[in-house]
């Protein structure tokens, strides 16, 4: 009877299914978490290139009621993500003598902020010209499809596979005004409050 057992060829496909299932089945919903990583990815870095393009090519001064539509057109890249979870960032940085400071700042209001201002350590050989600099940062958070799955474990409660897991995505561009050495941001009119 135990040499008939270990001799037994029926049921060892459904063993070896039972063994090598679970790895690829992680290998296939990581592989689609990463695909929609570096999605995201690339999205986060178009809009950011976008916005801060769209603000480049104004002269001598921008309002910022066309920012928030510049915003728009982040959110139109931005798809499917919804808007509420992406932040934009704009800045304006000037340089006086050897000192680069920040001039003006606007955002959309949405998502989490992006943390403090962006460095002007690199700035400098940006700015020979005595050209301001647009800076235009977007960042938002990604949730791992498979990794938010959740498991049922008897008598444990239910978990997630990854924990509450979030992975922060964002991007920084850095441009020159295109028709002028200064570019400003004003609030409503030209010459008002500066934006902040």
């Amino acid at each position: 009877m135990l040499r008939k057992f270990f001799y037994e060829t029926k049921g060892i496909a459904a063993i070896e299914i039972a063994f090598i299932m679970p790895a690829l089945l992680i290998l296939y919903f990581g592989l689609f978490d990463l695909t929609s990583l570096i999605s995201v990815n690339r999205r986060v870095t178009y809009a950011a290139s976008v916005v801060a393009d769209l603000v480049a090519q104004n002269k001598t001064s921008v309002l910022k009621a066309d920012i928030q539509n510049y915003y728009n057109a982040s959110d139109m890249i931005m798809v499917p993500m919804p808007s509420s979870t992406v932040r934009v960032e704009v800045f304006g940085y000037r340089i006086s003598g050897s000192t680069i400071s920040q001039v003006w700042k606007t955002d959309n209001a949405s998502g989490s902020s992006c943390g403090a201002a962006p460095s002007t350590a690199a700035m400098a050989p940006l700015m020979v010209a005595g050209n301001d600099l647009v800076v235009a940062r977007v960042c938002t958070t990604y949730k791992p499809y498979a990794g938010n799955f959740k498991v049922n474990a008897a008598g444990f409660g239910t978990y997630r596979i990854l924990g509450d897991t979030a992975l922060s995505v964002g991007e920084t561009i850095i441009q020159r005004p295109r028709s002028t050495l200064k570019l400003t941001c004003y609030n409503t009119t030209v010459g008002g409050a500066v934006c902040s």
